[in-house]
């Protein structure tokens, strides 16, 4: 195999970017270059992710499988499985060098695993606009890469550009209106400029381009009163009651013999955190149900405090462009795709072996034009969790229809929506259509073959226990 004939590859996730604002008609957006690499390339428009949680999303991304496969619970934090394959690693046997441009702080359980050396660890504050556009572009002119390489940029913008100061390129994109009809159309428009300076540094002839999201975002969809809300609900969600933080910041300085009981009381503060920010919450749930807004604008509420079913649309559908190398502009795809094609169809393209026991497939039947047949989506919310909750939920989607009820329970909790008719998801059909409902529950269980019943957790700290440190702890005035 001669590998100096491989391309590049050029990997830009973008965080919580919606399918729709890159192209269709609720795009207001300025994206001359995102919509370059659309006109002279390829782009699926209903492409679903398998979670719609950062670290879930891209460990099934890089593994080519369900985040219910890629991803366990280990030390009380979700991180990528260890045995499953990942394609950093097949990139690596094939000939390439792979690079990754990441947030220090971005808890994402598999970035820097699989990225163990040549990773840029980026502070979360930094953006393309005051930081890291110049960086990128930097190594990229400097022809720093060892080729054939694959770098991995993921950016946290559209989140971070709306919190922490903008200086330089492209700050009024997000002030001025006619780049965007909100704040999260404008950063984007803002990003665009840099992602334009990204592709000008790489020979494109000699790059493959793949542009996406982990996943999707209710932000974008809001109008200004919405937007508002949003923001405030992100101080509720930051609020911290304090109750032990200042040990856990400051356990260097406890007596030796609680040194042990950091994790304790990690666990104790984060405890007592969840239980006064679910009474906020319920209060605030309260307030949106006597709203007078329609179904879909009460869940956009809903969503901006963290309290809503996480499988809907707006969270699931991210955009997917394959341009550069290889790749001919052909129509705009609408068939439902997944975001576990990503890979294999990257390996067809260049001409290598796929991993085995994936169950994502080629995409190039699609890049070359022709028709695949449709297969279903396994949508989780978040990965497999031993506590039960209403935001814990699984199902199936088609281009057809919705389908979703909590993960561990079949009768509880259950979704369907006609995604034709309804595309806001507003009337839940799951009552008036139980035929199909039970078409989809047989396909869903057809599909969890493989739904872990244990979870590896290294540490047990029963509530027993907690207690008892918390009754120590407030003995030495360290806990109210």
């Amino acid at each position: 195999m001669n590998i100096s004939l491989k391309p590049n590859i050029l990997f830009l996730l973008i965080d919580g970017l919606r399918a729709d604002k890159c192209h269709g008609n609720k795009k207001t957006s300025v994206t001359p270059h995102i919509d370059s690499l659309i006109q002279n390339g390829v782009y699926f428009k209903q492409t679903i992710c398998s979670a719609p949680v950062t670290f879930a999303s891209l460990a099934s991304v890089f593994t080519g499988l369900p985040a219910y496969e890629s991803v366990i619970l280990k030390n009380e934090l979700f991180t990528m499985n260890e045995k499953c394959k990942n394609y950093v690693e097949q990139l690596k046997k094939v000939g390439y060098t792979t690079y990754a441009f990441l947030a220090e702080s971005a808890n994402m359980g598999l970035g820097h695993q699989l990225f163990e050396e040549n990773v840029y660890k980026y502070p979360y504050t930094d953006t393309l606009f005051n930081a890291n556009g110049k960086l990128i572009i930097e190594k990229l002119k400097k022809n720093s890469l060892r080729e054939p390489w694959f770098y991995f940029l993921h950016f946290y913008d559209l989140y971070t550009a709306s919190v922490f100061e903008i200086d330089g390129g492209g700050s009024k994109e997000l002030t001025d209106k006619n780049y965007g009809n909100n704040k999260y159309e404008r950063i984007l428009s803002a990003m665009d400029i840099w992602i334009g300076k990204i592709l000008d540094a790489v020979d494109l002839n000699n790059t493959l381009v793949i542009l996406t999201a982990d996943h999707a975002t209710e932000r974008g969809d809001y109008d200004s009163n919405l937007e508002e809300y949003a923001e405030y609900c992100q101080k509720i969600r930051a609020w911290n009651p304090n109750p032990v933080s200042k040990s856990v910041a400051s356990v260097k300085k406890l007596p030796k013999i609680l040194q042990p009981m950091k994790t304790v009381m990690s666990k104790s503060y984060s405890r007592r955190r969840r239980n006064i920010l679910k009474n906020k919450i319920r209060s605030e749930i309260e307030k949106i149900e006597n709203e007078d807004l329609s179904p879909y604008y009460k869940r956009l509420k809903k969503s901006a405090i963290g309290n809503v079913l996480g499988i809907f649309d707006d969270r699931s559908v991210i955009p997917l462009c394959f341009s550069g190398f290889g790749i001919t502009p052909r129509n705009i795809i609408s068939d439902q795709v997944r975001s576990i094609d990503i890979f294999p169809t990257i390996m067809d393209i260049i001409n290598s072996p796929d991993i085995d026991n994936i169950r994502g497939r080629s995409l190039l039947p699609y890049l070359e034009g022709e028709k695949m047949d449709e297969v279903s989506v396994l949508i989780e919310s978040i990965p497999p969790s031993p506590k039960s909750s209403t935001t814990n939920s699984v199902g199936i989607r088609t281009s057809k229809y919705k389908y979703f009820r909590d993960r561990n329970n079949a009768g509880k909790n259950i979704h369907l929506y006609d995604l034709i008719k309804d595309p806001l998801e507003e009337k839940n059909l799951g009552e008036e259509l139980s035929d199909i409902v039970q078409k989809m529950e047989n396909t869903l269980n057809e599909m969890r073959d493989k739904i872990p019943s244990k979870y590896e957790k290294q540490d047990k700290t029963d509530d027993d226990e907690i207690e008892r440190v918390e009754k120590e702890l407030r003995k030495l005035g360290y806990i109210d």
